[in-house]
């Protein structure tokens, strides 16, 4: 009995290491940016990116406060690099968007509008109001592995407490 409590311990053990390894495998060097990051409506801006997986397919995405707007699919090439030209609305009010390329992972990237000659402005939201934050692969790794951990401790808590249980009753 103590062998099969051992090696499932072991296997759970190694599924956790295995499964945050992965998550860790991300490249951290991967990234988006914008260039200019500061446009006027109506413009157009190049996506460029780098240590992406190769050959793979991105939704991008201009996320406002109050709008997102999708700006259709860009494919990385053969060395995970990525380049697009993109036209921002001209309907779009003055403010900070974020460029964002949607894959396995969503990356982001800031850029600034000005809104066009005769377009809508907005007024900065509130600094108190709540932002989403993004996690690393670190972070999701460690939440992981301690909910593994947690779910092993809990299953071996209801064993034994069935095994004592079982001892009562005789």
């Amino acid at each position: 009995m103590r062998r099969r409590i051992s090696s499932a311990l072991l296997l759970s053990g190694a599924i956790v290491l295995v499964s945050a390894a992965s998550v860790l495998a991300d490249n951290p060097g991967a990234g988006i940016s914008v260039e200019p990051s500061e446009v006027t409506a109506g413009q157009t801006v190049l996506l460029a990116g780098n240590s992406l997986e190769p050959n793979d397919e991105r939704v991008l995405v201009l996320q406002g406060e109050t709008v997102a707007i999708s700006l259709g699919t860009a494919t990385t090439d053969a060395d995970g690099m990525l380049s697009q030209e993109i036209l921002i609305p001209a309907h779009l009010p003055s403010g900070v968007y974020q460029l964002q390329a949607i894959g396995d992972e969503t990356l982001v990237s800031e850029v600034k509008v000005t809104a066009a000659e005769g377009g809508a402005t907005v007024t900065p939201p509130n600094e108190a109001a709540l932002t989403a934050r993004d996690r690393s692969p670190l972070e999701f790794g460690l939440i992981f592995a301690f909910v593994a951990v947690t779910a092993v401790l809990g299953a071996l808590l209801v064993w034994r407490a069935e095994r004592f249980r079982g001892i009562s009753e005789t």
